[in-house]
């Protein structure tokens, strides 16, 4: 696992980083990650339904157990045959669905709010431009994720709804400070520092690796040599960094404005890691003036936050719904399902 390594420069995420970008909070949410229990495969209708649209769909009619479902070599496949391997395979996942979705419903009843139309065409247009500010490519992108999530029409708004309600929830609970507008503006349009990395799992090896660095040997080829990081396929490079940037460790941050182009830095111990950076060059900032882009950060800002609190929101109702599961399969993968979530 990679201690350093951002997503655009490997598909491994940080061991030891919170990733805080809204629209990855919100990708996960709308689409599903791995690792949410609330997205899965899919996904049955809430209990609920006075104030949710109805998706059209031409999707065939599911079966009622009374006749097989598909035939192979003129053999009839039945709901028996197919039962169980589907409960292995996802039961976890569908059932968080199920528990999330009545959940979303039975508190925006309880606190008498209406999920409308307006709401729900509302979070696809947010779904869009975390994909893309470019309308063409939003769309296109919107189209390979629903066929990557086998997100068919039903299931899809099925999804629409659960997020809109959950931001509908979270609404008045979303609060921008002009000191987090002032970050995400450092953080966008600041001094950048481009660098590579070394990272080890022991102490030792960072020391002996340091010592040869400083003694002249190619910075690059240690790491690709040594490191632990996927960057080591790059010589160590990784995209240039903010040092506002919350995804790195403090203390890597910190280092970062300690040094001169050229300069090697001290062993940083981050977590289980030792890691050495070596600063490339430093870019300068954006010539960008803030009261330009305020607007635009603000609502950048405003979706993170909301972002996160869906999530948050998402995770207590799944772990304070009462849930009794008799079906043995179905029980040790709603165990497992949500013993993964509450590691994330």
């Amino acid at each position: 696992m990679s201690a350093l390594t951002p997503p655009q420069v490997s598909p491994s995420v940080h061991l030891m980083l919170k990733h805080t970008a809204s629209w990855a909070l919100l990708a996960c949410l709308i689409f599903g990650c791995e690792t949410d229990p609330f997205a899965s495969d899919p996904q049955p209708k809430p209990a609920d339904q006075t104030s949710r649209p109805q998706a059209q769909t031409h999707d065939p009619p599911a079966s009622n157990g009374s006749g097989p479902l598909a035939y192979v070599a003129g053999q009839p496949v039945t709901d028996r045959d197919l039962r169980e391997p589907l409960i292995e395979a996802a039961g976890g996942q569908v059932l968080s669905e199920i528990v999330l979705d009545r959940m979303v419903s039975d508190r925006l009843k309880q606190r008498g709010m209406e999920l409308t139309a307006d709401l729900i065409d509302r979070e696809k247009s947010l779904m869009l431009l975390t994909l893309s500010p470019d309308p063409d490519e939003a769309a296109r992108l919107m189209i390979d994720l629903r066929s990557d999530r086998g997100l068919g029409e039903r299931r899809f708004a099925s999804m629409l709804y659960r997020n809109a309600g959950l931001r509908l929830l979270i609404r008045d609970d979303v609060h921008v400070s002009t000191r987090a507008l002032h970050q995400a503006f450092r953080l966008r349009y600041g001094q950048r520092y481009r660098v590579r990395v070394i990272v080890t799992d022991r102490l030792a090896d960072a020391k002996t690796l340091r010592s040869l660095a400083l003694a002249g040997e190619a910075f690059g080829e240690l790491a690709a040599l040594h490191s632990t990081d996927p960057s080591a396929a790059q010589g160590g490079l990784l995209s240039p960094i903010s040092p506002v940037d919350p995804s790195y460790p403090k203390a890597l941050r910190d280092a970062l404005t300690g040094l001169d182009p050229g300069g090697i830095s001290d062993l940083i111990a981050a977590d289980e890691h030792f890691i050495i950076i070596k600063l490339e060059e430093i870019q300068p900032a954006d010539a960008v003036e803030f009261a330009d882009v305020k607007d635009d950060l603000e609502q950048a800002v405003r979706l993170e936050a909301q972002g996160q609190l869906m999530l948050q929101a998402a995770r207590s109702m799944l772990s304070e719904a009462k849930v009794v599961v008799l079906d043995p399969a179905l029980d040790k993968s709603w165990r497992a399902e949500q013993a993964k979530a509450q590691s994330e």
